[in-house]
């Protein structure tokens, strides 16, 4: 960042010009001098100093044009007048050219000091500001990076356990085959009832490449949808994972009519499976049994939404108010960043124009996902 101030100093006289020079160095980092605003309006243009300071009367171009001008391209340039008129025309002028200061000569040097001090600290105060969010946006480009890694290592794993069981079927089907050929066992019925099985699982896994594609490429646009459908086709890509971990799941849509929406369906179903990945990693660890995640669907005049309950005993109160903070997670290392809830909690502030929030029953956590219809 910045730190530096420089100061542009305009005068065209040139007793006052060596007079003013060494105050106005040993009160900048740079200062750079002009005759006249012509030449003014030039060095401007070429350095861009923080501070201007010019007298008003001069030969070519006056400082009121010269600022006139300046304006056109910074209308927040801070700049300071000095003059030995004080017609109430200048200070029209000034007043309307929206300038820092107007100090007449002869100069009270503890004014200007006063004032280039109370500029700086201006200045100063934007360009920490500036700072302070340009960190934010690099904090946030990081969360976004570490979170989409963390994505789609777990949807790596949900292909996994999606593959598991028809590559296990094809499989035995196969060398099931092979043993009957060596024991000359094998008939023409069993190559059919054998081969239709390998064919319909090798079609299962087309669907679920297809599933999974579609929402990798999922692309940020507003599409109109049933929010039904988005959930059913969402909870596809997490049907391997949760059976792997003995985990019933249980569509109870109370809403039996369709609800359309216009929404961003890939953020959308990407909040779905943070939750649901965030409850099934808790009834894991928690080794609960008869393991079981409930989703609902209603809608009211306003909003519709989507509850996405747990029986895995519910979020302890003293941290209730923290799961959604960045990188807080109660689960070791190696099994999670925090930033699952964090990152659906800011799609739905900042993409959706929804809320999610959470709370407990008597059963566990509820998810509560609220979209605008």
């Amino acid at each position: 960042m910045k730190s530096s101030i420089s100061i542009l100093y305009v005068e065209d006289e040139e007793s006052i010009r060596d007079g003013l020079e060494p105050v106005l160095k040993y009160l900048s980092d740079q200062l750079y001098v002009a005759k006249d605003g012509e030449e003014g309006l030039a060095k401007y243009n070429t350095y861009k100093p923080d501070i201007i300071i010019s007298d008003i009367k001069m030969p070519k171009m006056s400082g009121i044009d010269m600022v006139k001008n300046i304006r056109k391209i910074d209308k927040k340039q801070h700049i300071v007048f000095t003059t030995a008129h004080s017609e109430n025309r200048h200070f029209i002028e000034a007043i309307n050219l929206h300038v820092d200061g107007y100090i007449l000569k002869p100069i009270d040097l503890d004014i200007l000091e006063d004032k280039i001090k109370e500029i700086k600290n201006s200045i100063n105060l934007k360009r920490s500001y500036i700072q302070q969010q340009e960190e934010l946006k690099q904090k946030d480009i990081m969360l976004i990076k570490q979170s989409k890694n963390a994505q789609m290592g777990e949807m790596i794993k949900n292909i996994a356990h999606q593959w598991r069981q028809p590559l296990s079927i094809i499989s035995t089907s196969a060398t099931a085959m092979m043993l009957k050929e060596e024991m000359n066992m094998l008939k023409s019925e069993d190559i059919t009832h054998s081969c239709d099985i390998i064919n319909n699982n090798a079609q299962y896994l087309s669907k679920t490449i297809d599933t999974f594609t579609n929402y990798i490429k999922e692309d940020k646009i507003l599409n109109k949808v049933v929010l039904q459908d988005v959930v059913k086709d969402t909870l596809k890509i997490l049907e391997g994972s949760l059976h792997y971990n003995n985990i019933i799941l249980e569509n109870k849509f109370t809403e039996v009519e369709n609800i359309e929406l216009t929404t961003y369906k890939g953020e959308l179903s990407q909040v779905i499976i943070n939750i649901v990945n965030n409850a099934k990693d808790i009834l894991v660890e928690k080794n609960i049994e008869n393991k079981r995640i409930t989703i609902d669907v209603k809608k009211d005049k306003l909003n519709c939404y989507i509850t996405i309950e747990d029986n895995a005993g519910g979020v302890p109160l003293d941290i209730i108010d923290k799961i959604f903070d960045p990188y807080f997670t109660t689960k070791h290392q190696s099994k999670g960043t925090g930033l699952g809830l964090f990152m659906s909690k800011e799609i739905m502030d900042k993409s959706i124009n929804g809320e999610l929030c959470v709370n407990n029953n008597e059963k566990g956590a509820i998810f509560t996902i609220k979209i605008p219809l």
